[in-house]
């Protein structure tokens, strides 16, 4: 591994959960050719390959993650490429996207300001808040695929982007940049949209330490998070130290030293009851990483039965 030195950091740095025990081997790279430098080492060492960007949907296994976990955060340049589209690094932030779109008076990436994630991130699982998702900005998205060891730019068709999917695989393909295309607009209004996304994350997501919504909607007019309030789950279902949210019935939060099996049970209670009470399935907006206990795996592989994850 020459391209940056490693380095042993505790998982619970990297994400909004604040759970997560030692990642063995963590590197930061800071430029693209860094990054695919690092990648074929990955590839010749045959060694395991963790990706973490903002970690703003990440559960952290409490003991752990063993082998190589590649931090993209350091990747966080924006070019402009035309009047109307950015190029951004996979570890820029959302709320900066939503900025640097902002000061070029660029409309249309509002919604991503509340975001708690990163470009990878949210290309990957086609994030998206108050009716809007990123496919409707990406042009195309540079990639590492680890099946063919090349990097690969793939445009929209290719991406194939559905709700809260796309067909960006996290175990073949590592996002690299991507192109996103704004339309002109009027800053003073733009700024304005920003502010009234903000607030209203403010007043309706909570600030404990949480990984953001830990279930897609079974569908558009079943919320996750009015189906939790009306079985009475905010602010009293909880397992060790991770809560259903007073504020949001579909965000875990961690309240007191959780543990990432606390937040597991927690999810697989949720889970159940839905099925239950409304005969619905739900599937994990958030993603386990590293090292699972047996119980760990038990109630990750029964979240994730029928799961595209």
């Amino acid at each position: 591994m020459n391209s940056c030195m490693p380095q042993v950091l505790q998982g619970s740095s990297f994400t909004t959960y604040r759970i997560g025990g030692p990642l063995d081997e963590a590197y930061q790279p800071s430029t693209e050719a860094e990054m695919v430098a690092l990648l074929h080492d990955v590839q010749r060492s045959g060694k395991q390959l963790t990706m973490l960007g903002w970690g703003g949907n990440s559960i952290i296994a409490s003991a752990g993650i063993r082998g190589v976990t590649i931090i993209t955060r350091k990747l966080d340049w924006v070019e402009q490429l035309s009047p109307t589209r950015l190029a951004f690094g996979a570890g820029v932030h959302l709320a900066k996207s939503a900025s640097e779109a902002l000061k070029r008076s660029l409309a249309g990436g509002e919604f991503m300001i509340g975001i708690p994630g990163t470009i990878g991130g949210a290309v990957r699982m086609n994030a998206g808040a108050l009716g809007q998702e990123i496919s409707d900005l990406v042009r195309s998205v540079t990639l590492f695929n680890r099946e063919t060891d090349q990097v690969e730019t793939w445009l929209p068709e290719q991406l194939c982007f559905s709700y809260r999917k796309s067909a960006i695989q996290p175990d073949r393909h590592i996002v690299l940049s991507a192109e996103l295309e704004f339309h002109p607009g009027d800053a003073a209004k733009i700024a304005e949209m920003m502010d009234q996304s903000v607030n209203f994350r403010k007043t309706h997501h909570p600030k404990d330490p949480n990984g953001g919504s830990v279930f897609k909607n079974p569908a558009k007019d079943m919320p996750v998070g009015r189906l939790m309030e009306e079985l009475g789950a905010k602010g009293n279902w909880r397992e060790g130290g991770a809560m259903v949210s007073p504020l949001h019935g579909n965000f875990i939060v961690n309240v007191d030293q959780a543990t990432s099996t606390d937040v597991l049970r927690l999810m697989l209670r949720m889970k159940k009851a839905i099925k239950e009470k409304y005969g619905l399935d739900t599937h994990p907006e958030n993603l386990f990483l590293g090292e699972a206990t047996e119980e760990e795996q038990a109630l990750w592989q029964e979240l994730t039965e029928g799961s595209s994850h």
